[in-house]
């Protein structure tokens, strides 16, 4: 992954004096002091939230 794609720059109960890296299922992250492993993974875009019913696209 290249980056956060959905996380705010500031603000919220994130510190983000330093970034913390971490693995997933093979692949390597970056989330901060105070993040949970949903919300990081959520901020990189990891997986779709849900998807369309129709086509099944990812939302």
């Amino acid at each position: 992954m290249s980056g956060p794609r959905y996380r705010l720059a500031k603000g919220g109960r994130i510190d983000r004096g330093g970034p913390l890296g971490f693995s997933f299922n093979g692949e390597s992250f970056t989330g901060y002091a105070g993040d949970t492993l949903a919300s990081a993974l959520l901020a990189y875009g990891a997986f779709p939230l849900a998807r369309s019913f129709k086509y099944h696209r990812p939302r």
